[in-house]
């Protein structure tokens, strides 16, 4: 079978044309699961659309056998990875900028049918827009309202390990039963830590997301994270039975977190052991267990960059958000608080490697506060020399304190007019234990 000139020419045109776009004809572009800008997708089933248009993307073009405009065959390219609107007359002027950043809005037409694009060179003229990005060489995205971004990935599948696994079997000490020693189920020193920077582990948030919810539900149980500093639980979440907490719709099914007892320290890898229940009516024989597992935080090298993970389980998903943060310290943050009024108070600390505020942080209080002196301390990780930020909001106004290691007292605090709701003193620990312990992990 001869080749047509005409198609040869056309084929090329378009491989040029889409590689000038940076797109591919084999499929579509998907989000890192680990990008920064994003927060937990809604679940379940925001898989279903993804693999829809993923089917459609992948279907051959509809390329003619004669002599084409190469314009068309472009045309039809592009039919295929970012579909009309149904209800449309105009393929070109409703097309959506489903990619990040594109640039098709720019040529929707003015009113003149035709005019909005005359021939393929008008893109390939196009400069290339410098694209804009942060302090570690990612690209920021610009925002959009578009109606056509593509939902982002659900959050990445963590490793849960089996009840028994081939090393187990063998009984090499690399199980992880005897590395994180397991059946140890006491709670690790506060009296551990490290006053030089390490990699740290930080978790901002924990929530459900359940296939068949019945929410609100009363849930019990614990969250812990085993290190290679001491092997035995450092608590993110331990509530008992008597005091359950109430999950709703209304919080997102996040799951309120308490202060570590002390900084959580990581290598390359860390172990995170959960057993959460749904306390039902009557006694604990009734009780529901939502999940229990033993999980692997795996970092490797990847440091400084938010994680957004999932341990799956038969009753619900548990969605993990954390960072492990290079050469930072411990940081002990302590707040004395007393008011004359029943007020609602929340404080939240951020620094270096966090969300911005006001979306995340690390949640330190979020309830009522009322007369008699209220006095809670909350653990984080800070990188060195980073300044470290608590936000007070508190009767619709907001208060900031700003610490910095090697500085005494606060760099920045608020005035006087705190003084309207209550009294607060705010003080920062950085790094104050130097002990490692004995029982150091060995692979």
């Amino acid at each position: 079978m001869a080749w047509n000139p005409s198609v040869l020419m056309a084929c090329t045109e378009e491989q040029g044309f889409l590689a000038s776009r940076n797109l591919s004809s084999h499929g579509a572009h998907h989000p890192d699961a680990c990008a920064d800008d994003r927060d937990y997708p809604e679940d379940p089933g925001d898989g279903r659309k993804r693999t829809e248009v993923a089917e459609l993307l992948h279907q051959p073009a509809p390329m003619s056998t004669s002599d084409s405009d190469p314009c068309e065959i472009a045309r039809r390219a592009l039919d295929l990875m970012f579909p009309r609107e149904e209800d449309s007359d105009d393929g070109w002027s409703t097309w959506s900028a489903r990619e990040e950043g594109s640039d098709y809005d720019d040529d929707v037409d003015d009113g003149q049918a035709g005019e909005g694009v005359d021939d393929c060179s008008d893109y390939e003229e196009e400069e290339e827009e410098e694209e804009e990005k942060d302090g570690n060489g990612q690209v920021i995205l610009a925002e959009t309202n578009c109606p056509g971004s593509p939902p982002p990935p659900p959050p990445y599948p963590m490793n849960v390990l089996p009840d028994a696994t081939g090393v187990c079997i063998l009984g090499a000490k690399s199980c992880y039963h005897r590395v994180y020693k397991t059946h140890d189920t006491s709670t690790t020193p506060s009296t551990l830590g490290k006053r030089t920077p390490s990699n740290m582990l930080q978790i901002f948030s924990i929530r459900l997301s359940s296939f068949e919810p019945s929410y609100p539900i009363s849930l019990y149980g614990i969250f812990a994270v085993r290190d290679y500093l001491d092997p035995r639980r450092n608590y993110v979440f331990n509530c008992p039975r008597d005091d359950a907490v109430t999950i709703d719709k209304q919080d997102f099914f996040v799951i309120p977190l308490c202060s570590p007892c002390r900084g959580m320290y990581i290598l390359d890898q860390a172990l995170v052991e959960v057993d959460l229940w749904v306390k039902k009516e009557g006694d604990e024989s009734d009780d529901k267990q939502l999940l229990s597992a033993y999980a692997d935080i795996d970092i490797r090298n990847e440091t400084d960059m938010m994680f957004y993970e999932r341990i799956s389980g038969d009753n619900c998903n548990l969605d993990l958000k954390y960072s492990v943060l290079s050469k930072s310290v411990e940081a002990v943050i302590q707040v004395y608080a007393k008011v004359d009024h029943p007020r609602h108070a929340r404080f939240t600390a951020f620094s270096t490697g966090y969300d911005d505020y006001p979306h995340r942080g690390v949640v330190l209080f979020d309830d009522k506060l009322f007369g008699k002196e209220k006095l809670f301390q909350h653990i984080v990780a800070v990188k060195e020399n980073e300044e470290l930020d608590v936000i007070l909001e508190v009767g619709g106004s907001m208060f900031k304190w700003t610490f910095q290691d090697e500085r005494i007292g606060a760099v920045v605090s608020p005035d006087d007019s705190i003084l309207d709701y209550g009294q607060f003193f705010v003080r920062v620990l950085f790094a104050p234990k130097d002990f490692q312990g004995s029982l150091a992990r060995s692979f």
